[in-house]
C-alpha cells in the first residue's frame, strides 16, 4: 500500500512510559489539573496527584498483570487510580461514568458486557459504590511509592471503542504508543507550558484520556476540568470558564459546539483568547462551525481557531490535525466539508479501495484488540490499520467523508448518513445526534427525535428538503421521543442499532 499523506519524521519522546512521564513532570510546581464541580474548585500539581497515585497503587497490590476498571467521574481520583494501577503492575480499563450521578446501580449494570469481555479483576470507584454487590472494589491505603515499573512495550491501558458501529472492542495500547501519541498531538497543535486548556470531555473517552489528560501532562500546561453533566445541563459554564481563565485551547465533538451555539447567549462570552478550538471524534459539519462563529464573533472568537482532528482508539487517538475551515472540500452535491488537516509526525495515511477507506500506519497503533485475534487480523494488515472510515485527499489535506459500513444507498446514489441527518436536524431542531438515516432493505428511513408536538406538515417538509437538496425520496419518516435513539457512552449514534431497532416497519 502506498501512502498518500505522510507526516514529519518521528519525534523523540521525553519518557518511555507513562509513569516515567508523570515523575518527570512532578518537578514542576505549577498546577496541572484544576477541577471545577459546582461552586467547588480544586487545584492539583503533578506532585499532588503522584502522591494520590501511590495510595491507589497500594490498593491494587493483588492485581499484578490483571485488568482493572477505573470507574470515576472527571476527578482527581480517576487520575490517581489510573496511574496507581500502572504502578502496581495492573492494566487500567477506563469505564464509562454516567452523566447523571444519581443511583449508580443501573449504570453499573450496563457495564456488564465490558466487565465480562475485559475479565476485570477489580474496579476502582468512589466509596459510595460499595453498596453495589458483586465486584472486587479497590480500597486505597497509605503508601509512598510504586511497586512495579512497566516497560515501554507493556500495556498502558485498554480503551474500549465507542461501539458506534457494533459491539465495543478493547484496543490494547502500549506504554510506548500512549506516550508517543500524546507527544505527537502536542507537537502538531503547537502546545506548550504557555497554554491553558479547558475541557468537559470525560476521561474514560480516548479524547479525554489522551487528548486532554496525557497531552497536558506532555505539554506541561494547566488544564481546567469540568464534568460532562455540567456542560450538558448548563453549556455556558464551559464558555464562561474559557473566558475566565483566558484559555488558549479547548476541545469538543461537533455536537458540543452545536449545542453551545444554540443554547448560549450571543455576545456574553469572551472567547478571544482561544487559538485552538479542537473539533473531532465525530463528523464535523460546516453548519455547526458557521453557527458557532456567527454566535460568538462578538466575544472575539476567530474562525481560524477551529482545528479539525481525525483519530481513533486503535491509533491511541490522534492521526491528523489542521485548520477546519480553510480550505473546504466540496462534494458532488456542492456541500462544503471541513478538513482534518495533515498527519501528525511519524504517521502515514493511504486510501484503499474504490471508496477510499482510510488506512493508517504509525508508531502509536494498538497492539491489537484484547482477546480477539480474528478481529485484530481483520483490521491490522501488513503494518496498516484499516479504519473503516472513508476519506478524500485534496491539496495535501485529509477530509473524512463517513464510514464504509454506514453508507446509505438510494436510487443508485451513495450518501453518508451524517450528510442527510445534518440537513434534517437543522430544519426540525432535533436534539444533538437526534436524527438517524439508514437503509432498511431498499428503503431510505429517517428516525427523528422530537422536542415538541409534531405539526402534520413536518414530515412533508422533511421529505421535500431531501428531494430538493439531494435529489432522492425518503421512503419512511418516524418521529420518536427525545432520548430514544441508541447512542454510545460518548453520545454518538449507534446507527447499526438504530437500523436494527427501527428498520422493520411495524
Amino acid at each position: 500500500m502506498r501512502p498518500v499523506l505522510r507526516g514529519e519524521n518521528q519525534l523523540p519522546v521525553a519518557a518511555s512510559t507513562l509513569l516515567e512521564l508523570l515523575e518527570l513532570r512532578a518537578e514542576q510546581d505549577r498546577p496541572w489539573l484544576v477541577f471545577h464541580h459546582g461552586h467547588r474548585t480544586e487545584s492539583f500539581t503533578v506532585r499532588d496527584l503522584l502522591a494520590r497515585a501511590w495510595v491507589w497503587s497500594a490498593g491494587f497490590e493483588t492485581a499484578v498483570g490483571r485488568r482493572v476498571g477505573i470507574w470515576h467521574p472527571n476527578s482527581p481520583d480517576f487520575v490517581a487510580a489510573f496511574f496507581g494501577a500502572l504502578g502496581a503492575g495492573a492494566i487500567p480499563v477506563p469505564l464509562p461514568w454516567p452523566v447523571l450521578e444519581g443511583d449508580l446501580t443501573g449504570p453499573f449494570e450496563k457495564l456488564a458486557p465490558v466487565i465480562r469481555r475485559a475479565d476485570l479483576f477489580a474496579i476502582a470507584a468512589p466509596a459510595r459504590t460499595r453498596a453495589i454487590e458483586g465486584p472486587n472494589w479497590v480500597t486505597p491505603r497509605a503508601a509512598h511509592g510504586f511497586t512495579h515499573r512497566p516497560s515501554p512495550d507493556d500495556p498502558a491501558f485498554i480503551q474500549f471503542t465507542s461501539g458506534s458501529t457494533g459491539i465495543p472492542r478493547g484496543a490494547v495500547i502500549s506504554q510506548r504508543a500512549a506516550v508517543y501519541n500524546a507527544t505527537a498531538l502536542v507537537h502538531g497543535l503547537g502546545l506548550g507550558p504557555h497554554d491553558v486548556g479547558v475541557s468537559w470531555i470525560p476521561f474514560f473517552h480516548d479524547m479525554g484520556l489522551v487528548g486532554v489528560l496525557l497531552a497536558s501532562l506532555v505539554g506541561g500546561f494547566t488544564t481546567h476540568i469540568l464534568r460532562p453533566s455540567e456542560f450538558l445541563l448548563h453549556p455556558w459554564t464551559w464558555l464562561d470558564l474559557i473566558g475566565g481563565v483566558k484559555a488558549t485551547l479547548t476541545v469538543a465533538p461537533d455536537f458540543g459546539y452545536a449545542f453551545a451555539a444554540r443554547r448560549c447567549r450571543e455576545g456574553k462570552h469572551q472567547l478571544g483568547s482561544l487559538r485552538c478550538a479542537l473539533t473531532g471524534s465525530e463528523p464535523i459539519h460546516l453548519s455547526t462551525l458557521t453557527a458557532f462563529c456567527d454566535r460568538f464573533a462578538p466575544g472575539g472568537f476567530k474562525p481560524e481557531a477551529f482545528v479539525g482532528a481525525y483519530g481513533l482508539a486503535e491509533n491511541t487517538l490522534g492521526v491528523c490535525v489542521g485548520p477546519a475551515l480553510q480550505p473546504l472540500y466540496r462534494d458532488a452535491h456542492g456541500h462544503g466539508l471541513p478538513g482534518v488537516g495533515t498527519p501528525l509526525p511519524g504517521m502515514e495515511i493511504a486510501l484503499h479501495g474504490p471508496l477510499g477507506e482510510i488506512c493508517v500506519r504509525s508508531p502509536s497503533l494498538m497492539t491489537g484488540y484484547f482477546d480477539a485475534p480474528e478481529e485484530t487480523a481483520a483490521v491490522l494488515q501488513d503494518g496498516w490499520l484499516h479504519t473503516g472510515d472513508l476519506g478524500v485527499v485534496e491539496q495535501g489535506r485529509l477530509y473524512v467523508t463517513g464510514r464504509e459500513k454506514e453508507l446509505v444507498i438510494k436510487a443508485g446514489q451513495k450518501f453518508h448518513p451524517s450528510q442527510i441527518e445534518q440537513l434534517v436536524a437543522g430544519t426540525v431542531d432535533a436534539p444533538p445526534n437526534g436524527v438517524a438515516a439508514f437503509n432498511a432493505a431498499d428503503q431510505l428511513v429517517l428516525v427523528i427525535e422530537q422536542r415538541r408536538a409534531i405539526d402534520p406538515t413536518d414530515t412533508a417538509r422533511v421529505r421535500a428538503l431531501i428531494v430538493e437538496r439531494l435529489g432522492v425520496r425518503v421512503d419512511r419518516v418516524e418521529w420518536v421521543a427525545a432520548g430514544t435513539l441508541p447512542r454510545t457512552t460518548s453520545g454518538k449514534l449507534r446507527r447499526s442499532a438504530c437500523a436494527e431497532q427501527f428498520g422493520v416497519q411495524a
